[in-house]
């Protein structure tokens, strides 16, 4: 076990729950939260990525483990960590919100039907978490090994914040969405499985189109490696 990767996927959970989620919730502006999350992710991508990769998400980590990037002791760790921290972040973030609200009402749970500000069905959410994790996730594997990848990721989270908040949160992320779940119970916690599933299941998704569009990539970058050596042979 990389105790250093295990700690950085742990504190920027954490952080991306505590910080981002709680700022969600303190400032009810649906420009504001997503504009921290763009600002958010880029630090925390800058922070740890060199640490850990900072996927900080169990959707991005299971997208690595399919495409090989990680072994399945390290991704269990990595899973480990995410949730350690992502419940850790969410409950100090309720504790801080209890001192001086004295009730706690919104933790920023994600949700379908009574939870969702438009109402969106269960097949609807469960149809737009799937979609837009695999969107992102997609991004992050094509763009993970640039110089940019932060500011890239940033943006396109908050895009897609912009977007999904008003629909179920866009969570994309089962442990950002399991521990305020686990923390509220009742209606939050029973919606939950739509949260761990779908975007598991994007992430998958996103797998399938990686593996596609890179596969003529580096085909063509055999065929090009082949024809240098031939070019060599012949000059001998």
């Amino acid at each position: 076990m990389d105790v250093k990767k295990c700690l950085g996927e742990f504190l920027g959970t954490f952080t991306l729950c505590f910080v981002g989620c709680g700022a969600a919730v303190l400032n009810n502006n649906p420009i504001a939260g997503p504009l921290i999350f763009v600002f958010l992710i880029i630090g925390l991508a800058s922070g740890f990525g060199p640490v850990s990769g900072a996927h900080l998400n169990p959707s991005v980590s299971l997208a690595f483990l399919l495409t090989g990037q990680m072994k399945l002791k390290e991704f269990c760790y990595y899973i480990i960590s995410q949730l350690i921290g992502a419940t850790c972040g969410f409950f100090f973030l309720y504790q801080l919100l209890l001192s001086f609200k004295g009730e706690v009402t919104d933790l920023a749970c994600n949700g379908y039907g009574e939870l969702s500000p438009t109402k969106i069905s269960v097949f609807n959410a469960f149809f737009f978490e799937c979609f837009i994790t695999c969107f992102f996730v997609y991004v992050i594997l094509t763009n993970c090994t640039k110089q940019e990848a932060p500011f890239i990721i940033g943006c396109t989270l908050g895009s897609i914040a912009f977007f999904g908040g008003s629909l179920t949160g866009g969570s994309m992320n089962p442990a950002r969405s399991l521990a305020p779940a686990l923390i509220m119970g009742g209606t939050a916690l029973k919606q939950s499985w739509l949260f761990i599933v779908a975007p598991l299941l994007g992430a998958c998704g996103s797998v399938v189109l990686f593996k596609f569009f890179n596969c003529k990539k580096d085909e063509k970058k055999k065929e090009n490696k082949e024809e240098e050596l031939v070019d060599l042979d012949n000059t001998k």
